[in-house]
């Protein structure tokens, strides 16, 4: 065969005026979604005017990453006859990837050069990059935005928008032949115009037949062609059993009860046309596109079953073109074909006799009918994370927190040498939390400037998820280490608060200072739907800045066993909606600086087991709307400074026994009866007056009312003295009542008399029964004074006695020595003991177990 065959370059060399390179023999091989290389031996001119030295010196540096162009003639006669080949030139271009001297033939150098596509020189270059928001068509064409070569896109399919795609260390070549692989994109070159052009396919139609019209039709001839004719000598058709289902899977966790799960059934006429393959991740979150991806899938299976072998002198059998099988034993075999793959060599051949340069052409290839599509193998790995890697978290400027409803976060891997430090730098991360339910878990939001650990599901670095933050020299921990290596907690930080502002829960762990300690950085609330207990082993303190308030639904118990204070700086209410109990194990002591009031809206009694005192400072006035009854089991004494008035409609004065009245002066309806002069008759009588018709009373009152603040003395029923005897000195004494209310009870012994054994309260009894005169006695029995407590308990009533013998006067006595508390009484409990006062007033009180009648020092023979 006689061709010619021309190598040409942009940056050929030349030697006296000639290219420097002549091709000698040229060997490579094309296919679908492969980087194409021919290997050209080429020779310098056999020119014996180029001296050897300079053949061999060629400038092969200037060479490399240059396109080099290779061009066939075809003869024939161009009319498409299947025996003779159609005119015209077939190219191959490609980038100097390599060229070296491998020797020398006489007086020619020799070197072999190896030219790859343009498309190799993204096999030279690897990045860490993110892509989103973009498909994968768009995708391609950023990159290819980088390489100066032109490109072609012959697509039928609309690819939907990637969230999230990294480059994850790859090389340009390996990103992009994944992503078409997974896609159902495949790839080939068309070389023309000294330019290499790829081509995006995705269907069948997007391939034409030859530009040569003889190579729409070739023959398959068994027998030697002759020299100028084409045929094809070699063909073999094959069929293969192939898997006829793919199914694949995956999880969106915004539908994560959603079954996403996709597959495509295309079996072939064979047996075992339904074995299946399952895969999982299946990369997608939506059910369309995990069915693309089934698609293409089953589709590349499909094609592997149908296709065919052949070789024959085939100068234009060109990757990507079609073309018809004609003249093939196998009827069905003859069919249009595409070729996805072919391999060339062309090597010189010595002639005996000069002119043209021979050539020997031998062409083999791959092709399946063009009723099938191609789709490229999966077979480009996509590179998995080999652990966590670091990240940095990022939003808008001007916030602290940038998340979603799903409490995701974007970030800034360290890696990304494109981020802005923006939320426009990923895609939104789910945050790992340590317990996550149906509206119930925990809930972390890393903050942006924080450091967090990445890591990817799967392994796939398109699928990143924030596992944990970390700490670093700008966020440091929020206490000083290892200083305190003890403390653990947790302690968050006010949005655009300082170092001080927080809400924290701390752990000390140190021995001998544990503690849990907690700060709300303004408002705490808490909620205890049922029970709560507190234990506190010590002390506890509450210190409340401003109001408190407290409510509680049903009862309140409160147990001190110690001492209680409460102290109100202001005002206190306190109100009862029902009955209220205090019970008081001791003393009760209550201090009122200002005025008191008491207000019951229904009963009101008041039950003292022992000594009741009431002082008034100040004026006294008991007013009762309706009877008044008061009741003793023992004497009644009611004393004034002053004047004394019983003033009623009616006044009754009813004794059992008797009813003594004694005074310097008594004044009966007395027209000038304390001063009053209201003059209805009557007279007076002297300090010894006896009122005869009084005696058969039932009991004796006396009023001694000249005397201020001595009280009247009501004894025990009994006969009435002889109106010659001195009062009676049976009548026992107020043991509980002092003469002047602000002063504790004066002392009840007479001088001449030692104080009564210890002994406990006399029991309660009603006046003792009447009896006669008592017998000569020379003083009161010992058994008037109380026992030595703060105040008998229970006792309205002196013991049952019987009326002390007739006697003669008790000694002369004078007022009691000044005293601040009786004998061995101390005063009111929790109460200090009243100022020191002298004895009421133009008085000479006598001791109380004798209690003379005011006015008289002895009484009468």
């Amino acid at each position: 065969m006689s061709r010619t065959i021309n190598l040409s370059s942009p940056a050929m060399p030349y030697l006296l005026g000639e290219p420097a390179l002549v091709l000698s023999k040229l060997e490579g091989e094309e296919a679908f979604s492969t980087l194409y290389s021919y290997t050209i031996t080429a020779k310098t001119p056999a020119n014996p005017l180029i001296p050897w030295q300079a053949a061999s010196n060629v400038d092969l540096k200037s060479l490399i990453g240059k396109e080099m162009t290779i061009e066939m003639e075809l003869d024939g006669n161009g009319l498409g006859d299947v025996r003779s080949v159609g005119k015209g030139t077939r190219e191959i271009t490609g980038l100097v990837e390599r060229a070296r001297y491998i020797g020398r033939d006489a007086n020619q150098a020799i070197f072999e050069i190896t030219i790859k596509p343009w498309f190799y020189l993204a096999n030279l270059t690897s990045d860490f990059k993110i892509y989103q928001n973009k498909n994968v068509v768009d995708i391609i064409e950023e990159v290819f935005s980088d390489y100066n070569f032109p490109f072609e896109k012959r697509l039928a399919t609309t690819y939907p928008i990637l969230d999230f795609q990294v480059q994850y260390g790859e090389t340009d070549f390996n990103f992009l032949q994944r992503l078409m692989e997974e896609w159902g994109i495949y790839w080939f070159f068309e070389h023309q115009d000294h330019k290499q052009k790829l081509i995006l396919v995705d269907h069948v139609g997007a391939h034409k037949r030859s530009f040569s019209t003889a190579y729409h039709a070739i023959e398959y001839l068994s027998d030697e062609p002759k020299a100028g004719e084409e045929y094809i000598t070699q063909f073999q058709t094959q069929e293969t059993l192939t898997s006829g289902t793919w199914v694949t899977n995956d999880y969106d966790f915004t539908k994560s009860r959603a079954d996403i799960l996709a597959m495509d059934s295309k079996p072939r006429k064979t047996s075992f046309n339904d074995l299946e393959i399952y895969h999982w991740p299946g990369d997608y979150d939506q059910p369309d596109i995990g069915e693309h991806l089934s698609r293409v899938r089953i589709e590349e299976r499909g094609a592997l079953g149908s296709r065919a072998v052949g070789s024959g002198q085939l100068r234009g059998i060109v990757c990507g073109a079609n073309f018809e099988l004609k003249g093939f034993p196998v009827d069905k075999a003859n069919r249009e074909y595409m070729i996805i793959s072919s391999r060339l060599t062309v090597a010189e051949v010595d002639q005996l006799s000069g002119g043209e340069d021979a050539f020997s052409c031998e062409s083999s290839f791959t092709v399946q009918p063009t009723t099938k599509i191609y789709r490229h193998p999966q077979v480009t790995p996509k590179p998995k994370t080999n652990g966590p890697q670091n990240a940095i978290i990022v939003g808008p400027p001007g916030e602290e927190i940038w998340t979603d409803e799903y409490g995701r976060v974007k970030v800034r891997f360290v890696w990304d040498r494109y981020g802005t430090n923006s939320e426009s730098d990923s895609c939104w991360l789910r945050v790992s939390q340590a317990w996550a339910g149906n509206s119930f878990g925990g809930i972390y939001i890393p903050r942006i400037g924080q450091e967090v650990i990445v890591d990817c599901i799967n392994g796939d670095p398109d699928r990143p998820m924030v596992m944990g933050s970390l700490y670093n020299n700008v966020t440091r921990p929020p206490w000083d280490l290892p200083a305190n290596a003890t403390q653990s907690g947790m302690v968050s930080r006010t949005v655009g608060g300082g170092l001080t502002n927080y809400n924290g829960v701390r752990f000390e762990d140190k021995s001998g200072l544990e503690q849990y300690w907690e700060q709300a950085e303004r408002d705490m609330s808490r909620l205890t739907k049922n029970n709560e207990t507190q234990i506190i082993g010590a002390d506890s303190v509450l210190n409340v800045g401003a109001n408190r308030s407290e409510v509680v639904g049903a009862n309140y118990n409160q147990d001190v066993l110690g001492t209680s204070m409460l102290a109100i700086g202001a005002a206190s209410m306190l109100q009862v909606g029902l009955a209220r109990s205090v019970v008081v194990g001791g003393a009760h002591s209550l201090n009122v600086v200002l005025a008191n009031a008491t207000n019951v809206g229904g009963a009101n009694m008041t039950n003292v087991g022992g000594f009741n005192g009431l002082a008034v400072g100040g004026a006294h006035q008991t007013a009762v709307g309706g009877a008044a009854t008061l009741a003793a089991g023992g004497p009644i004494a009611i004393g004034a400074g002053g004047e004394l008035i019983l003033s009623g409609d009616i006044v009754k004065i009813v004794g059992k026994s008797k009813v003594i009245i004694q005074g310097g002066e008594v004044h009966i309806n007395s027209d000038d009866c304390c001063g009053r002069k209201t003059g209805n008759g009557g007279g007076a009588f002297g300090a010894f007056a006896s009122l005869a018709g009084l005696l058969p009373l039932a009991g004796a009152i006396a009023l001694p009312l000249p005397l201020p603040l001595l009280p009247i003395v009501v004894p025990p029923v009994t006969s009435p003295p002889d109106p010659t005897v001195p009062p009676d000195p049976t009548l026992p004494p107020d043991p509980t009542l002092p003469p002047d209310p602000t002063l504790p009870p004066d002392p009840t012994l007479p001088p001449e008399t030692t104080a009564p054994p210890e002994t406990t309260a006399p029991p309660e009894t009603t006046a003792p029964p009447e009896t006669t005169a008592p017998p000569e006695t020379t003083a009161p029995p010992e058994t008037t004074a109380p026992p030595e407590t703060t105040a008998p308990p229970e006792t309205t009533a002196p013991p049952e006695t019987t009326a002390p013998p007739e006697t003669t006067a008790p000694p002369e006595t004078t007022a009691p020595p000044e005293t601040t508390a009786p004998p061995e009484t101390t005063a009111p409990p929790e109460t200090t003991a009243p100022p020191e006062t002298t004895a009421p007033p133009e008085t000479t009180a006598p001791p109380e177990p004798t209690r003379t009648p005011p006015g008289t020092q002895t009484p009468p023979p």
